[in-house]
């Protein structure tokens, strides 16, 4: 995993290209959360999203309370 420039993670260290995928996962889970979506779609976004926000978490990427926003 080669590093990249522009995105760091919590500890201030550059991004790795895997990792700026999984952020870009991260985001487009939470943008169809937004999203109007019929009620079996908004329970399996927000199911990925739950398992896809422990990974960049525990990557050390974002910090967030998702049970603020019903996940």
């Amino acid at each position: 995993m080669a590093p990249r420039t522009g995105t760091t993670d919590l500890l201030g260290r550059a991004t790795t290209a895997e990792e700026d995928t999984l952020l870009a996962v991260h985001d487009g889970l939470r943008a169809l959360l937004a999203a109007d979506l019929p009620p079996c779609a908004a329970a399996g976004v927000r199911a990925a999203l739950a398992h896809v926000a422990v990974v960049v978490t525990d990557l050390g990427l974002r910090f967030e309370h998702l049970l603020d926003e019903g996940v």
